[in-house]
């Protein structure tokens, strides 16, 4: 048979595995990039002034159902000034709710509602499991190909 009919056929989940792991690892490293630039965001509570519809909930074709999202609008107090900010992708908060975020010492207008680091490590674990993944199924692929190789010359050979 050919080598390369073989092997590709042999690899298929190592040709999905290894392209989506790599894929997934940069999106990890630059989710992680992103999250380490509000590592020195400084904690406060704010007020919960405004809650506007974002998307909608809808049912997806495999019917599962997406909740809706809210853009929130907050207001705190850094140094006695105070300020307004949108927080966007969010469930549903009430008006008038506290909610701890994290600003930006340099420009308080810089906000978040999270500085963890977690979520991006796990992605690029995940990535980093699926390329492993990828290259055991293309080394198990030419294991393959190869006792399936050495079992023709052995039939070539009458044995």
């Amino acid at each position: 048979m050919n080598k390369i009919v073989t092997i590709l056929r042999e690899s298929r989940l190592a040709r999905f595995l290894i392209p989506g792991g790599i894929m997934v690892v940069v999106f990890g490293i630059i989710f992680f990039i992103g999250s380490t630039q509000n590592q020195d965001y400084i904690q406060t509570e704010s007020t919960v002034t405004k809650v506007e519809l974002e998307q909608d909930s809808y049912t997806d074709g495999d019917g599962n159902v997406v909740e809706a999202t809210y853009v929130i609008t907050v207001q705190y107090t850094v140094d006695g000034k105070s300020y307004e900010s949108e927080l966007g992708g969010l469930p549903k908060y009430k008006e008038g709710k506290t909610m701890t975020i994290y600003y930006d010492p340099e420009d308080p207008r810089n906000i978040t509602q999270t500085k963890s680091l977690v979520i991006p490590l796990i992605i690029i674990a995940a990535g980093a499991a699926m390329l492993v993944g990828g290259i055991l199924s293309a080394a198990n692929a030419v294991k393959k190909y190869k006792r399936m190789k050495e079992q023709e010359e052995e039939w070539s050979n009458g044995n």
